[in-house]
């Protein structure tokens, strides 16, 4: 049941991540990604920021390591740089506003450095993917590319197991040499504060999309409907930021 992410929803990722309307823009990053030896730009880094009300947004450098990237009305925005087998500085920039939201324009630059072979350095969370200006997952039903809202069990699936699968998208989710996807567990609470473990069936890149990732997962067997879910994904310890999803 598992398929690479729909030619459709790459190019919703893009729609959402190129424009931001003017009534939610609050703060725009703006800023450069050199190597931290030469000085020369890196091309093609993702620079992620996650806002606590308004979820994520994507901007990835260009020829000359330039990037522009506009959030919405948050109270709290962290940012960061990813480009796989590099690690960059500063590994996490944090903003926060105390009875405001965040405003105005931020100059946030990046020096990287790529690593001489594929290791962990430390491990970061993972970035769960929102629709633009909203907390809702980026995410499909992994058969027939349908967004939420979806069926807990769709008899219309091949096969006898006809429980939904959900493709979560992600920044910041990789397999280093020897671990598999027994490293990451995913956790949904339900509105009635009850948490399910999801089973978690497949992760791979997206193709022609370096920096992201899509992970497979199981919707639970037990579960009242119709139902808001809250999800996470954790990995090696660290846990990502929460998504929201809905079950009929």
């Amino acid at each position: 049941m598992n398929s690479p992410l729909p030619t459709p929803l790459i190019s919703l990722v893009f729609v959402l991540f190129a424009h931001t309307s003017v009534f939610s823009q609050a703060t725009t990053f703006t800023g450069r990604v050199t190597d931290q030896n030469t000085g020369q730009a890196i091309s093609d880094v993702a620079i992620v920021a996650q806002g606590n009300l308004t979820g994520t947004r994507v901007a990835v450098s260009d020829a000359q390591g330039n990037y522009t990237l506009e959030m919405g009305s948050n109270t709290n925005i962290k940012v960061r740089a990813y480009r796989k087998n590099f690690i960059f500085n500063p590994a996490l920039a944090g903003f926060t506003s105390i009875g405001g939201f965040i405003t105005g324009s931020r100059s946030l630059d990046f020096t990287g450095a790529a690593l001489p072979f594929p290791i962990l350095i430390f491990a970061q969370a993972p970035i769960v993917l929102t629709e633009d200006s909203s907390l809702r997952a980026l995410a499909v039903d992994s058969v027939f590319h349908l967004r939420d809202p979806l069926k807990l069990v769709n008899n219309d699936y091949f096969g006898s197991d006809k429980r939904t699968r959900l493709i979560l998208t992600l920044v910041d989710l990789d397999l280093f040499q020897g671990e598999t996807v027994s490293i990451v567990t995913v956790q949904a609470q339900d509105k009635t504060m009850v948490t399910h473990n999801l089973v978690v069936e497949d992760l791979r890149k997206v193709p022609g999309v370096p920096w992201m990732s899509q992970l497979t997962v199981r919707l639970p067997d037990v579960l009242a409907t119709p139902n808001d879910l809250t999800i996470t994904v954790t990995a090696r310890n660290a846990t990502s930021n929460p998504v929201t999803f809905h079950v009929e």
